[in-house]
Formats: C-alpha cells, structure tokens, sequence
C-alpha cells in the first residue's frame, strides 16, 4: 500500500519530540482502549511522558508521516537487535485516530522494514502491543511467544512476531 500524495515522509529529529509523544499518547488512548484498562493507559502514557522517551526515539530510526494542515499523523521505526543478527525490530507505530484504517501503519511499516533491510537488517522482530497484532499478521509476521510489557505500575500484554528475510 502507497501513502496518498499529500503525505510526506520525514526523519526525526528533537524539534518534533512534543509532537510525537503527543501523537503517541492519543493513538495510544484512542486505538487501544479496547484493549487496555485504564491503568495500563496510563502507565503507558507516563512511558511516553519520560525523560528517557526522547533517547529512545533518536535511537529509533524514527519515519515521521505529516500531511499539511493535520501535521504528524503517524511514526514508525525501527531499531538493530543486538541478541538476533541481521535481525531488526520494527517499532514506534502510531498512527493518529483520524487516520487510522487509510493504509498509515501498513505503508510506514513497510518504509521501516526496508530502510532495516538497506541497513542490513532484513529479519524482522515486533513487540506488537495486542490490538496491533491483526497488523503484524497481515503483513506477514507470525507470533512466537506471548508476553507483558512493564510499564512503570502496569503490565501490558504483547504479542512477539517475527518475520525472516525474503
């Protein structure tokens, strides 16, 4: 799937830190909540919250989808697993509410697998929080093992997927 036209693909840098947790936070709460309680939003948006949120992001490869008067409207990432060779983890997928289901994630995921596989990372790993799991699975990710997320005071359930090169 192919962003429309009037979606530019830019890289992160820390002058668009408050716009990505503040994207991150809102798909968060709004594309989650059925999946989460209260408490695990919370948590996971004090993650977002975090001075260290910043580092983590700079490290990510961050892709950062914009569309003129909407400003950012999705982010996805990826980052060089050190315990798996050649293998990279996709992650940092958000896309805002409002644009949710037009193909963002899909097509940013895309982006960041290939700009891991020209890194030389083409084996692929997600931490797929579980309401992004249908996600992973469409696009070829199959689930190894399931799992929680610490975050702070909660526990988020998450969905391992991997997907070997080719």
């Amino acid at each position: 799937m192919s962003l429309p036209a009037s979606v530019t693909l830019h890289t992160y840098s820390p002058d668009t830190l408050a716009a990505v947790r503040a994207l991150h936070a809102l798909a968060f709460r709004q594309l989650a909540a059925g999946h989460h309680d209260e408490s695990q939003i919370a948590a996971h948006e004090a993650l977002i919250a975090a001075p260290d949120y910043a580092a983590d992001l700079a490290r990510s490869h961050l892709i950062l989808a914009r569309h003129g008067e909407d400003g950012l409207i999705a982010t996805a990432g990826w980052l060089a697993l050190e315990d798996r060779p050649h293998t990279a983890r996709i992650r940092k997928v958000f896309v805002h509410p409002g644009w949710a289901r037009r193909g963002l994630a899909t097509a940013l995921v895309r982006a960041a697998e290939q700009a891991a596989a020209t890194a030389g990372y083409p084996n692929l790993y997600v931490r797929a929080n579980i309401n992004a799991v249908p996600l992973y699975a469409a696009l070829g990710y199959r689930a190894e093992a399931q799992g929680l997320m610490p975050a702070g005071k909660a526990e988020l359930p998450v969905v391992y997927m991997s997907r070997p090169a080719g």
